[in-house]
């Protein structure tokens, strides 16, 4: 459970005590054939027999050097513990941030610790969600935007700034991609969205409080100009308003009154970046946070994904390019280029995969992903079935509804594909992902 305190009481008892005040979102309990291995000092990963040689092999020993940064950086860790569940492969999410307990999909055991960013995201939610929670989900981003940032400053300590960027770069295409699909002007757009009685918060659900927060947050920083200070100040933010739930306000006026220079000069009322812009107004953040210390990994995936989208493929050029060196998250920039540049000229897709069989033949998440979503922008019908594969495997949304609306998107034997995926794989999905697949499969007024 969510807890700090775990004891068996008796053959079919167990106690559980949490010492913190949380709010109840942050309740959960598991209940399954569960074992567990220490990874840390404070950590253990928990999962089914099958699974937990491989959870402990990924992360081992990197838990305790997340948490410590995260001290440094935003005060003391003080839920105790910090362990691992992984779950089954329908959970719908990629971690879900339960206090002392997190849990994740088993899509993460990648076996390269390649998706630690997800976990980093996780812990980044002790100081800002589980610590100082939003009071109400039209406030979500005060959770998402703030844990955004956290993340990105832990990862740019442990990884650098280039890493940083390139991962960032990748979560802002998930913004462009989401406002191409849902449109701009889309109300759910907005920081700050209003909840009609009788909607169901989770069907608000969307990239805009993460990466548009996150674009808030890190314009929060540059109004500082000061990374430390501003560093200072979120540790001092966290102090002010621990285990409290509150709104924009409340962070906007504490901002102010910590920076009385800022205040002074009015800073929330530039014109075009206005405080309540950012909070009211939907479509693409005002600002966003230069990522050029990632160009050093992003322009040779530029160029290499321009290569591929030539007429006339120059081989020997791209050769040249020895991507067995680059980290996934190089990778899914490129193949988010190649996505842009889609479909390519006749006969490229097939020489792509053959050239690189690391991708097309991945077995890490989320290369699987944007590979389905490039076989299915070039129509490209003999690499179908591992589309389906993926579907099969795991039931997350962020995985699985990308893919729908490509299927839906594309051609006569994708939309087949869609359908006779969705019959075969709907009693193993989350009641939620199979209600928003069944969005995109037959969308309103149709």
């Amino acid at each position: 459970m969510s807890a700090d305190t775990w004891e068996k009481r008796g053959p079919n008892t167990f106690f559980f005590q949490m010492c913190q005040p949380i709010p109840s979102y942050l309740v959960a309990l598991a209940i399954g054939d569960l074992v567990s291995a220490e990874v840390g000092p404070r950590s253990r990963v928990w999962a089914e027999p099958c699974l937990i040689g491989a959870a402990k092999e990924e992360y081992d020993g990197v838990i305790e050097e997340f948490l410590a940064t995260g001290e440094k950086l935003f005060g003391p860790y003080v839920w105790g513990r910090y362990d691992l569940l992984f779950m089954p492969p329908s959970f719908p999410f990629g971690g879900m941030e339960n206090p002392c307990l997190t849990f994740v999909t088993p899509c993460l055991l990648a076996g390269d610790r390649s998706l630690a960013d997800v976990i980093i995201h996780e812990i980044s939610h002790s100081w800002f969600g589980n610590l100082v929670t939003n009071a109400n989900w039209g406030e979500f981003w005060l959770n998402e935007g703030f844990t955004m940032y956290a993340q990105r400053r832990i990862s740019t300590v442990l990884f650098g700034a280039a890493y940083t960027c390139l991962e960032a770069a990748t979560g802002r295409a998930l913004l462009r991609q989401h406002m191409d699909i849902a449109g701009e002007e889309n109300p759910l757009n907005k920081l700050r969205v209003v909840i009609e009685p009788g909607v169901d918060p989770d069907d608000t659900y969307n990239e805009t409080p993460y990466e548009k927060g996150f674009c808030f947050v890190s314009y929060l920083a540059h109004l500082v100009g000061d990374l430390d200070q501003f560093d200072k100040f979120l540790k001092a933010y966290v102090d002010e308003f621990k285990f409290q739930s509150i709104l924009a306000e409340d962070l906007l006026d504490f901002y102010l009154e910590y920076f009385p220079e800022l205040k002074a000069r009015r800073v929330d009322a530039i014109p075009g970046f206005e405080f309540d812009r950012w909070l009211n107004t939907p479509g693409w953040p005002p600002y966003l946070p230069d990522l050029s210390p990632g160009d050093s990994l992003m322009k040779p995936a530029e160029a290499l994904a321009q290569l591929w989208a030539a007429e006339k493929l120059d081989m020997k050029a791209i050769e040249a390019v020895a991507i067995s060196a680059w980290k996934t998250y190089q990778l899914v920039y490129f193949l988010d280029k190649i996505l842009q540049k889609s479909p390519l000229p006749p006969g490229n897709m097939k020489k792509l995969g053959d050239t690189y069989p690391r991708i097309s033949q991945a077995r890490n998440a989320e290369l699987r992903l944007r590979w389905g979503q490039i076989v299915l922008k070039n129509d490209h019908q003999e690499d179908f079935w591992k589309v389906r594969d993926f579907l099969q495997s795991q039931g997350k949304q962020k995985y699985t509804l990308p893919l729908y609306h490509a299927m839906m998107g594309g051609s006569e034997a994708a939309r087949t594909l869609a359908k006779e995926t969705f019959a075969a794989t709907a009693p193993q999905l989350h009641s939620n992902v199979v209600h928003y697949v069944q969005q995109v499969l037959t969308p309103k007024g149709t």
